[in-house]
This record gives C-alpha cells, sequence and structure tokens, in this order.
C-alpha cells in the first residue's frame, strides 16, 4: 500500500499538535490554560483523524 504524501494541512495540524504538547509540559501553566490547551489539542487531533479519514 503506498501512503500519499503529507498535505499541509496535515504538517501544519501536526505542528500545532506538537506545540500544544511544548505548552502543556511546561510546569508554569496556570490550571485553566492547562485545561484549555488539553481541550484544544483534542480539537486539533478530532480535526486531525477526520481530515485523515476523508482522504
Amino acid at each position: 500500500m503506498n501512503e500519499e504524501p503529507e498535505t499541509d494541512t496535515e504538517r501544519h495540524l501536526r505542528e500545532a499538535l506538537r506545540h500544544l504538547g511544548e505548552v502543556q509540559d511546561d510546569d508554569d501553566l496556570r490550571k485553566t490554560n492547562a485545561v484549555a490547551l488539553e481541550e484544544v489539542s483534542n480539537t486539533v487531533s478530532s480535526v486531525l483523524r477526520e481530515y485523515e479519514g476523508d482522504r
């Protein structure tokens, strides 16, 4: 099975997830910020999975 090359959308979503993960690893986050970042991360992950499923 030949995998298609990653699109710009996928690359940007993965980069966003990587940045979110780095910020979440920072112990200086306030709890409300951590919860918001987790929600954003979950949303970006869902969008990426849906995008990959549509291809």
